[in-house]
């Protein structure tokens, strides 16, 4: 299925609810290549370079691949869309099963759900030209409880390490010294 490539404000919003239901739901990758312009920005507080990103659509293929790899039973929903002139604002939320069962116990719930705002600017084509996106790490991690988890995984490591210590400690042959030959040398 094409884009329609009439760059309303309404078919504008539409590609967006199709970026979000086909590549982010839906996994379908190859509708990457329909949605993005040929080069666009794509302006992330995560980036680690704090400067505009110019990438193809390689990157975002890429890493959709990447994520419908290793969370093909994500899921999401949009929660609102605002369309102004060639930008679209959409509101949602991403739901990720926790794979592990370590995961699970540390987080105390089988899926993270991470909200999200992202806003596109159209070009003249009606596609994807530029990307601001805004997550809430933050509430990310206060699902994880990383904080607890760094906290129990600093216990559990002062723990192993006073038990090895005391074992050190409570050895029943003596600590080694020095060889014997070296000793009779120094006494005589």
């Amino acid at each position: 299925m094409a884009v329609c490539l009439a760059a309303t404000p309404e078919a504008n919003k539409a590609a967006a609810r199709r970026f979000y239901d086909d590549v982010w739901f839906a996994h379908k990758v190859d509708v990457v290549d329909e949605l993005f312009a040929a080069e666009y920005v794509n302006h992330d507080p995560r980036d680690p370079d704090p400067r505009l990103r110019t990438e193809g659509r390689k990157l975002p293929r890429d890493s959709q691949k990447l994520l419908a790899r290793q969370h093909h039973a994500s899921t999401g929903r949009i929660d609102f869309q605002i369309a102004d002139g060639d930008r679209v604002a959409t509101r949602w939320s991403w739901s990720m099963p926790l794979a592990g069962r370590w995961e699970r116990f540390v987080a105390g719930r089988d899926r993270l759900e991470i909200a999200v705002v992202q806003i596109f600017r159209f070009d003249a084509d009606g596609r994807i030209a530029e990307v601001w996106n805004h997550r809430d790490d933050q509430g990310m991690e206060e699902q994880m409880r990383l904080t607890g988890l760094y906290y129990f995984e600093g216990v559990l490591f002062g723990a192993v390490l006073a038990l090895v210590a005391s074992r050190l400690l409570r050895r029943k042959k003596p600590w080694p010294g020095p060889p014997p030959s070296s000793q009779s040398q120094l006494t005589s």
